[in-house]
């Protein structure tokens, strides 16, 4: 009974260290690129752009870039804060991961999505700066 409770508890303790998100997928410590490859030539999308005009950019592939305000504890969400505004990505869909790094700058490819009327990018590709 007593290595029952004892692997219980261990059980429960991983799930809560998992928290929101799983393992990490891609980047290294070198590169700190995680996920798709973003392309040099990307334009950056600023998050002004985004918020006053969601349905324009909807279902669009972005760049948005600027310094994370909050994450995840697992590193599957990040609130991206460029000089305009601030946007939610969310990596979640795409199994894509980052260390923590709140107050570092970041660039994050995804496609724009609307829920209950309100913009946010499904992240695919980030890249810590």
């Amino acid at each position: 009974m007593k290595y029952v409770a004892l692997g219980l508890a261990v059980l429960v303790v991983a799930a809560v260290v998992v928290g929101c998100g799983g393992a990490k997928k891609g980047g290294t410590a070198k590169s700190n690129a995680y996920g798709k490859a973003i392309p040099a030539d990307m334009a950056v999308t600023t998050a002004k752009e985004i918020l006053t005009n969601a349905q324009a950019w909807e279902g669009k592939d972005v760049l948005v870039a600027g310094k994370i305000t909050s994450e995840c504890p697992s590193g599957g969400w990040v609130w991206v804060q460029d000089s305009t505004g601030q946007v939610y990505v969310n990596m979640h869909p795409t199994n894509v991961f980052i260390p923590q790094h709140v107050g570092k700058n970041v660039r994050a490819m995804g496609k724009v999505v609307l829920d209950s009327g309100q913009p946010s990018v499904v992240g695919y590709g980030l890249e810590l700066k």
